[in-house]
């Protein structure tokens, strides 16, 4: 795992690959999954799904490998074979990295309210 936020590095398919959770990570995401940035807590509200987590590590390496001109030598079904060679330890490590990442300029910060409302009547 690198210590930049954003990013984290494992190897899967035979190599070290780089997920990075950036604004492309978000815009290939919700669209390989069809939602829109305001749905994307309901798609971890009862847990992770087979196919978010190996959507969330395909757009990650992705991502990383496109922003960075790599070479395309995958797809999403390959990234779900690899996944069968990691473990749960790994997830948690990619869903914290991702959760640590920015959308929009904020924390993502698991779905929780960041600002929530006060209550502007004095007592």
């Amino acid at each position: 795992m690198t210590k930049q936020r954003g990013y984290y590095t494992l190897k899967i398919g035979g190599k070290n690959r780089t997920l990075h959770f950036s604004m492309n990570f978000w815009a290939t995401f919700t669209d390989m999954l069809g939602v829109s940035l305001d749905e994307i807590g309901g798609i971890f509200e009862k847990g992770v799904s087979l196919k978010a987590i190996i959507t969330i590590v395909y757009a990650g390496i992705l991502t990383y490998d496109q922003e960075n001109k790599k070479e395309i030598d995958y797809d999403n079904f390959d990234v779900g074979n690899w996944l069968e060679d990691i473990t749960s330890e790994d997830i948690e490590k990619i869903i914290k990295a991702m959760t640590e990442s920015r959308i929009l300029g904020n924390d993502l910060n698991a779905g929780l309210n960041r600002n929530p409302q006060t209550d502007s009547k004095k007592k």
